[in-house]
């Protein structure tokens, strides 16, 4: 087995969606990356977010870019940060929008993983980076990746939502096959895209009643348990 290999859960789609040797290529390029310089997320933490959800526990789909390119952000989910980090701009704005969307209180951790739990997919476009080199691994063959493993999700299993924030994630969302899903694209929340139409797009209300409408459980977006206001 590759060292770097995908979750087994996911292997088989993937060489399915994007070819066997596509995927190994890739692979073959992230390990000479990480023998060679600093890369992020650490090694271990590269498949973090395929691991915590297997493909038919998917229900939603948040696209990032790339991972955060300084020491102890990245650690394998989109947009997320381990307990302790500071929490970067893009998460800010995104913690701002939750609490207008859902009245609960901004986290004091950018820590995501409890919506993984959930069966929200954080993925980035790009799942590594160089130190310091915002977009330096974007053009490795990872846009064929993403792609087709977001093809692959969007026919097969039950009504997903999809997250597209800015043209990076609408573009890799091409693939999507909406008949029955749910597809919500806004400008990315970086502080230069937040304000032309991420805030105020309601990706969380929004998402719940796409499945409360299909007789679906709605998702505990709730981080911390705090309310905006008692």
């Amino acid at each position: 087995m590759h060292p770097l290999s995908p979750p087994h859960s996911w292997k088989i789609a993937l060489e399915k969606a994007m070819g066997a040797s596509a995927l190994q290529a890739l692979m073959d390029r992230m390990q000479q990356a990480y023998a060679s310089e600093t890369v992020y997320p650490p090694a271990e933490h590269v498949w973090a977010a395929l691991e915590h959800v297997v493909p038919e526990d998917v229900r939603v789909v948040v696209l990032g870019q790339d991972p955060y390119h300084g020491f102890g952000q990245a650690h394998g989910y989109a947009f997320s940060v381990p307990p302790g980090c500071p929490i970067p701009p893009s998460l800010r704005n995104i913690f701002k929008e939750y609490a207008q969307d859902t009245g609960f209180a901004i986290p004091n951790s950018g820590d995501l993983r409890p919506w993984a739990d959930q069966g929200v997919l954080l993925l980035n476009t790009a799942l590594t980076v160089s130190e310091g080199q915002p977009g330096s691994h974007s053009a490795w063959g990872y846009s064929t990746f993403v792609s087709g493993l977001l093809h692959h999700l969007s026919t097969t299993g039950g009504p997903k939502a999809f997250w597209l924030w800015g043209k990076h994630a609408q573009s890799a969302g091409q693939s999507i096959s909406s008949e029955g899903h749910f597809i919500l694209e806004s400008s990315h929340p970086s502080p230069l895209g937040a304000y032309r139409g991420f805030f105020g797009s309601k990706p969380f209300s929004k998402t719940n009643a796409f499945f409360e409408q299909k007789g679906l459980s709605p998702l505990s977006w709730c981080l911390e348990g705090l309310p905006l206001s008692l």
